[in-house]
């Protein structure tokens, strides 16, 4: 293989769960491979943790941008991207990559703007998903680096078309299904063994699981309050527990709006956040989940697990295309109760091959192109305008 330096950049705990056989794959390979950490969230103690408990190594460069954060006092987002791209900068400098790879949709995303103005190929794992709602920070974040991207991913042909409307040439995109199943199937015996019913006294397909962390839910005090009610209420009359482990963020919500009292029933167990191993056994044994979260929709349907997702969008439609999930949606009052009814109606007979069309392993066929690329010096070539001339739009809209 060519010599090729490669700086992966990940954000959040998810990242390293969906990445880890890509990142065992290139570690393996003759690719110079940098594992780099944001740190966008404070929680080294926690993050050091998660890495032992998946025997995920340690990344080369943590960059601790939450723990600066905190020290400093500041949660504004827009200093936390500033503060990143400086960092990514120094990161540039220093190391003089070939490529910097991506995942998802966090902030972190945001520092490729710089990697884009020093010139530097950008790769980016999961594109094309759109959730098609503006207030979400991440739907802004998407759209930034997928517009920048040299090569990228995704995981459904829809996503590749949906790229492709917004003018992507289409020599960038390739479809590879989704990363989430290698992690889920490679973590499989460690999900089995957990513990987490035992511990937590409840019976396999005899509780809810919820999850609520993102901004849409959280910020303002009346939402909040009223889907947890909702949840709580359909706990209680169905007489199944409620199993909620509160992120952070979210309970500094509910504190800060004083609705601690709100989680006052003998039907919800509130519990810290969960391992990977201990929530994904959660997820495969409950009667129905209730998130906002993106990946445990596909969990759900990789589990055989019904699922109401708490937003008014999502960027995951797969789930609901293959019956799995339920979307509460805008329509009417008390939305999100009577969508969780709905919720325990869903028949468990849907296609669980959808995230993965074609089967075998979606992150090895992420290795596989990288390697071909780096072998035809695809960074170099994507950038010429010869080959950007061949691409059937640009030829429709320069009539050449």
């Amino acid at each position: 293989m060519k010599k090729f330096k490669l700086i992966t950049l990940l954000g959040i705990r998810p990242d390293y769960i969906r990445m880890f056989k890509v990142i065992d794959l290139l570690d393996k390979s003759d690719v110079d491979h940098i594992l780099v950490h944001s740190g966008q969230h404070y929680d080294p103690e926690l993050f050091g943790n998660f890495l032992k408990e998946l025997e995920i190594r340690k990344p080369d460069i943590d960059f601790g941008i939450g723990l600066t954060l905190k020290e400093k006092g500041i949660s504004n987002h827009a200093y936390q991207v500033s503060l990143l791209n400086e960092k990514v900068f120094d990161l540039i400098e220093k190391e003089k990559p070939d490529a910097i790879m991506y995942l998802g949709d966090t902030n972190t995303v945001l520092s490729s703007i710089t990697v884009a103005r020093c010139g530097v190929p950008i790769i980016h794992l999961e594109a094309g998903g759109r959730s098609f709602d503006w207030r979400m920070p991440e739907e802004k974040n998407r759209i930034v680096i997928d517009g920048l991207a040299d090569a990228m991913y995704s995981y459904l042909e829809r996503y590749k078309e949906l790229l492709l409307t917004r003018g992507i040439e289409s020599f960038r995109v390739k479809v590879i299904g989704n990363i989430i199943v290698d992690a889920i199937e490679g973590f499989a015996s460690k999900i089995d063994k957990s513990k987490i019913l035992e511990e937590l006294k409840i019976e396999e397909r005899e509780f809810i699981v919820v999850t609520l962390h993102r901004e849409e839910n959280i910020a303002d005090k009346n939402i909040l309050e009223n889907k947890i009610s909702d949840i709580i209420k359909l706990g209680e009359e169905k007489k199944l527990p409620v199993v909620f482990p509160i992120m952070p963020r979210t309970e500094m919500a509910l504190r800060n709006f004083g609705l601690e009292n709100v989680l006052n029933s003998d039907y919800l167990i509130k519990t810290k956040p969960l391992g990977f191993f201990d929530f994904s056994k959660l997820e495969r044994t409950a009667r129905l989940i209730v998130t906002d979260s993106g990946t445990v929709q596909e969990d759900g349907l990789i589990f055989g697990t019904p699922c109401v997702v708490a937003r008014r969008a999502t960027e995951r439609p797969e789930t609901i295309w293959a019956g799995a999930t339920i979307l509460e949606g805008i329509e009417g009052k008390d939305k999100l109760y009577n969508k969780i009814k709905e919720g325990f109606e869903l028949k468990i007979d849907w296609d669980r091959t959808i995230l993965n069309p074609e089967g075998g392993s979606p992150s090895q066929r992420v290795f596989d192109d990288l390697v071909e690329k780096i072998e035809n010096n695809y960074f170099k070539k994507s950038r010429n305008l010869e080959m950007i001339r061949d691409d059937w739009r640009v030829k429709q809209a320069y009539n050449l």
